[in-house]
């Protein structure tokens, strides 16, 4: 069972509260920027790391997790690792969510259409997202440049 997104061990602004998925709205589509109009599972989890002032690139999944400069590989879920899970063994077309801790994953998609709180064993018991593909800690902080 998916739970509210008010019940985050993290504060999750409003703004997030009521984004609807939008497959159209990728990182990199034209015109789109942040969560207005809605987005797709990248899109909406960047958007959430961007406001707590983390930094990286409008990547799609494969290319996130091919990723050395931004992102680095985690072998155990952190507060802010983005997850990444696919319905096969491999991170193109994986779904992304983001760590809020606890296995808990904050995550938008196409299933459940608005912003859900699942743990990890919940999501991957789900056929498209029974593959765990991995975690990606981003690197780098508006502070640290």
């Amino acid at each position: 069972m998916t739970e509210n997104i008010n019940q985050s061990p993290i504060e999750i602004p409003p703004q997030f509260w009521g984004v609807r998925y939008n497959g159209a709205h990728f990182p990199g589509a034209r015109g789109v920027r942040g969560v207005e109009g809605g987005a797709n599972c990248q899109q909406y989890a960047y958007s959430i790391l961007r406001h707590f002032g983390f930094e990286l690139p409008d990547f799609r999944s494969s290319d996130l997790w091919d990723d050395t400069v931004y992102t680095a590989v985690s072998q155990e879920m952190k507060l802010f690792d983005l997850v990444l899970l696919n319905g096969e063994p491999r991170s193109f077309g994986a779904h992304v969510g983001l760590s809020l801790g606890q296995r808990l994953v904050l995550h938008l998609s196409k299933r459940i259409g608005f912003p859900a709180i699942e743990t990890l064993e919940q999501m991957q018991d789900r056929h498209e997202h029974r593959f765990l593909i991995g975690f990606k800690t981003v690197l780098m902080r508006q502070e640290q440049r």
